[in-house]
This record gives C-alpha cells, sequence and structure tokens, in this order.
C-alpha cells in the first residue's frame, strides 16, 4: 500500500505531456515531462525501475500485480493523473 501511495505522490510532482512506448528499447515504457523522461524499464529479473527527474525507485511484478497494473499501464495512469484527466 505504501509504494502505492508512493507511486501517486511521485506521479502527482511531475507535469507529463505524452506517453509512449520507447523506441530506443522494447522493455520500456515512457512518459515526456517538461523536456524530462519518465521510464518504466523491464530488469528482466521480475523487477522494473522506474524513473525520472533524477530520482528512480524499483518495482516488483508482486507490486504491480497488487495494483493489477501492468508496467505500461502505471506509466498510462502517471501520466493520466498528472494530465489530471482522472
Amino acid at each position: 500500500m505504501k509504494k502505492a501511495i508512493l507511486f501517486m505522490a511521485f506521479a502527482a510532482t511531475l507535469v507529463f505531456t505524452s506517453c509512449t512506448g520507447d523506441d530506443e528499447n522494447n522493455d520500456c515504457e515512457s512518459c515526456t515531462a517538461q523536456g524530462q523522461k519518465i521510464e518504466i524499464c523491464n530488469n528482466g529479473d521480475g523487477t522494473y525501475t522506474l524513473s525520472g527527474g533524477g530520482e528512480s525507485e524499483t518495482v516488483t511484478q508482486e507490486e504491480l500485480d497488487t495494483l493489477e497494473l501492468t508496467a505500461g499501464e502505471l506509466v498510462e495512469l502517471t501520466c493520466s493523473l498528472a494530465n489530471g484527466a482522472l
């Protein structure tokens, strides 16, 4: 639960302009916020790295499952929250 709150707080502090898949690496999904890239990348070991603004957070597949989200959906939700779409 603390991780979910952390993700929402992380999302709320950033203003995103778009969300897309990362063309450079098929294992990453990203958003752009005021010229800064925010992305979540599959580490290939059951963990993901969510990074942006010089900070990063490790997310486990179990945490994503608990939130009932995929990594891509987490990025989309983050963008939607930051853009006030929800």
